[in-house]
């Protein structure tokens, strides 16, 4: 049986009343496994060249497409065996992480025969949540992509120009996909605590009003299964002051999802490590407004990265605005003179100056001491290939990231025992804190 959780002073329960004083979410994204993104597992797709695959591969439809179903499903079937291991989710457990999010493509729910995709991934999800069972980890279960492209990303699996809600077909397929993803949080009620309806659906595309009409009919599939599960839905990335337009008065356990980066703009590339401190503060206060109404915030992606150097960030094939190759930026946008993706901003951590180090811990002490005041977060990523900034497991071991107490502790085996979660100490007052020592110590090092 559930011990019923809620992230503090966040959520209304499904009667209504407010449920309070339980621990913060602090968590980490299981990206790039179930929906493989290039700048997560470069050599996926460092294996194609011109002169044998004429259109290189960006995103899983096309990398599907040029290996075939049975190269595609040798390769990604091993890729889901060992990208991610139970002594991550271990170690991860022992830094203070105590909720995984795990991002899925709606073709391990259903495909059809002219798509290039291939399924088999629910046996290896289903793995992931019997080792968090064991390691007492909450899991957030992602629809991460969707038919047709939410967003026309290839984090949907699919880079092109979306064309998902234009189709009916396209939704009603969404929505097979979160039904069953949704059984399979009642299979496993003790360990998956929430459903992302969606990642990401573009406002860009679609009209607001279209997006809420597809949330409340997702809402309403998932409530018919099962109202023991907290639903996530998207900002789309509107700004917080508008996201009232996105929620339904009468919904019930639902947390606004907003995801946090200062790299994916050409301003923000342009200014300097003291600004983008700053500016933690300066886009979170109206989050933070929200997080006090009846519908809590989780921030369920952000980083330690300020620049997009990463290769393959802006996708395969792309350029970056830092040293000004990506199209239609014409000029350099680093805050230097020279502007080069080597030394700090290389995918060689051991490059790395001391100041920089610094530079990262104090950023990512100053988000986090806001983003624990919310319902809590999700960092993206657990782990990557050659980025650095997006791999939290080496930003811990590095020292960038800090430790927290261990909350996710190991459940019993009998489902009759019900498991409270530790108390945290202060969370408040530690996060305030870590702020402070985190401004002192990056001011210190600029003198």
């Amino acid at each position: 049986m559930r011990t019923f959780w809620a992230a503090s002073n966040v959520v209304s329960s499904a009667s209504g009343t407010r449920l309070s004083d339980i621990d913060t979410i602090r968590g980490v994204n299981i990206g790039g496994v179930f929906l493989i993104e290039p700048f997560i597992r470069p050599s996926l797709f460092d294996q194609f060249n011109t002169s044998t695959t004429p259109e290189l591969p960006v995103d899983e439809w096309t990398f599907s497409a040029a290996l075939g179903k049975n190269e595609t499903r040798r390769q990604l079937e091993k890729h889901w065996d060992t990208f991610v291991t139970k002594d991550h989710l271990e170690q991860l457990a022992s830094y203070g992480i105590n909720w995984i999010r795990i991002p899925i493509g709606y073709w391990a729910f259903n495909l059809t025969d002219d798509e290039p995709f291939v399924n088999g991934q629910l046996p290896y999800v289903e793995r992931l949540l019997g080792w968090a069972r064991e390691i007492g980890l909450k899991v957030e279960l992602d629809l991460h992509g969707a038919p047709g492209s939410q967003n026309g990303y290839d984090n949907s699996g699919h880079r092109i120009t979306p064309e998902w809600l234009y189709s009916r077909v396209n939704v009603d397929r969404t929505l097979d996909a979160l039904r069953k993803m949704t059984e399979i949080a009642v299979k496993w009620d003790d360990v998956v605590y929430g459903i992302q309806i969606l990642n990401e659906p573009s406002r860009w595309k679609w009209p607001v009003t279209d997006i809420l009409e597809f949330y409340n009919e997702a809402y309403n599939v998932i409530r018919e299964i099962t109202d023991g599960v907290y639903i996530m839905i998207h900002d789309t990335f509107l700004g917080p002051n508008e996201w009232k337009s996105l929620v339904n008065p009468n919904w019930k356990n639902v947390l606004m999802d907003t995801h946090i980066y200062q790299m994916f703009d050409n301003y923000m590339i342009t200014i300097n490590d003291t600004a983008h401190i700053d500016m933690v503060t300066d886009m979170s206060k109206d989050v933070v407004k929200f997080n006090s109404t009846d519908f809590g915030v989780v921030v369920g992606e952000f980083s330690a990265a300020t620049h997009d150097c990463t290769k393959y960030i802006n996708g395969f094939g792309t350029g970056n605005r830092w040293e000004g190759t990506l199209s239609n930026v014409d000029h350099p946008l680093c805050p230097f003179d020279n502007c080069t993706c080597t030394g700090d901003y290389s995918s060689n951590y051991t490059q790395f100056s001391t100041h920089y180090k610094h530079f990262l811990k104090s950023y990512v002490e100053a988000q986090l001491s806001v983003y624990d005041e919310l319902a809590g977060w999700f960092y993206w990523n657990f782990k990557t290939e050659s980025a650095p900034e997006w791999d939290y497991l080496l930003g811990v071991e590095q020292g960038w990231i800090p430790k927290f107490s261990r909350t996710a502790m190991p459940r019993n085996n009998d489902e009759n025992l019900e498991v409270s979660a530790v108390d945290l100490v202060s969370t408040a007052t530690t996060s305030t804190i870590n702020l402070f020592l985190a401004l002192i110590s990056f001011a210190a090092i600029t003198l």
